[in-house]
This record gives structure tokens, C-alpha cells and sequence, in this order.
């Protein structure tokens, strides 16, 4: 049986529980795979890189999203940073709902626009 969310009365089935990493296809496989790819794009956002700027990769990303038809192949498979992956991430989900997002302008510490690409 499902477990009961007191504060709002809600089970794991109804308040968006997406299962387990196991579950959802990340097990042993896709940590091996990971850390291949992480290895293969030298730990550096690859995003970043394209754009000029040298960012250390914390997270591996799908460039074709699995739920647009993307596969867990390293062809499809980049290292990306935690900032460019949110971007990312906010960015196919506007698009999903045929909206467009406003991108906040980042400067570096020299006051360089770095941000957006």
C-alpha cells in the first residue's frame, strides 16, 4: 500500500512519485555509462565549452531528451553543468508547453556577460 503524505493528504501514486532511480532506468548501467562520458568530455560543461567558457561538468545530460525519443547512447550524451542543466531543463519544459522563457543575463566577475549563450 501506498504511503500517506499527512500535510497534504496525498500518496506517492497521486503527488508525482517517480519511482526509484533503479526504476526509472538509472541503475549500474547508467552510472558506468555516466562516469564514461564524464571521462570522455574531460569533466567540462560542454555547453560551456562551446561557448567559450571553461565550466567543470557536474552532471550528465541527455541532448536529445528521453521523453522526445532520446536514448541512453553516448552519442546522445553530454557532460553539463549544474547551471547549464537547469536552463536546459527549464527551457525544454516551456517549450513542452508552448511557452518561452525570459534567460537572466550572468555576469563574470569582471563583468562580462556570460549568461545567456
Amino acid at each position: 500500500m501506498a504511503k500517506y503524505k499527512p500535510s497534504t493528504g496525498k500518496t506517492p501514486s497521486n503527488w508525482g512519485y517517480r519511482g526509484s532511480r533503479h526504476v526509472r532506468g538509472y541503475g549500474a548501467a547508467w552510472v558506468k555509462l555516466r562516469d564514461w562520458v564524464m571521462e570522455h568530455d574531460q569533466y567540462l560543461c560542454q555547453p560551456c565549452k562551446r561557448a567559450g567558457r571553461v565550466t567543470p561538468a557536474t552532471e550528465v545530460d541527455h541532448i536529445k531528451p528521453k521523453s522526445l525519443g532520446g536514448e541512453d547512447d553516448a552519442d546522445n550524451l553530454e557532460a553539463i553543468c549544474t547551471d547549464c542543466h537547469k536552463a536546459k531543463t527549464q527551457r525544454e519544459a516551456a517549450e513542452a508547453q508552448g511557452k518561452t522563457i525570459k534567460q537572466r543575463i550572468r555576469y563574470d566577475v569582471k563583468g562580462n556577460v556570460i549568461w545567456p549563450d
